[in-house]
């Protein structure tokens, strides 16, 4: 009969394994924050790519205007006539408090943090253009 030594066999010791859990806590404790950012940071973006959006109905509208009638006296008017006859609705996900005034409001993406919005007037010379 062969009787074997336990000396000989092989494991993890329990400071081993401790050591690899506080890394794994380490690591994940530096990846959540990173993840919560990375949520608010698309929800900024998706803002930005709703007045860039905006922008280009803002210049369909002026060329629009300007093949209509360029010497309209109230050029930012039937501009904004054209732009909220095209309807504002930027989609289900955004949430825009007023979007039929001409001069701005806030806005959000799925219930994000609200951007003020503003308008610069149209005129026979510039589109008008949104900015936050």
């Amino acid at each position: 009969m062969n009787t074997q030594t336990l000396s000989n066999n092989r494991g993890f010791t329990l400071i081993e394994i401790i050591a690899v859990l506080v890394l794994l806590g380490i690591l994940t404790a530096g990846a959540v924050p990173r993840y919560i950012d990375l949520t608010a940071a698309a929800a900024d973006r998706a803002v930005d790519a709703a007045v860039a959006e905006l922008n280009g109905r803002e210049n369909l509208a002026w060329g629009q205007q300007m093949l209509t009638d360029p010497n309209e006296t109230d050029f930012d008017d039937a501009v904004w006539a054209i732009v909220n006859a095209d309807s504002l609705n930027l989609g289900g996900d955004y949430e825009w408090d007023d979007p039929a005034t001409q001069t701005g409001g806030d806005l959000s993406f799925q219930g994000g943090d609200e951007v003020t919005l503003t308008r610069a007037a149209a005129d026979n010379t510039t589109p008008g253009s949104w900015s936050r």
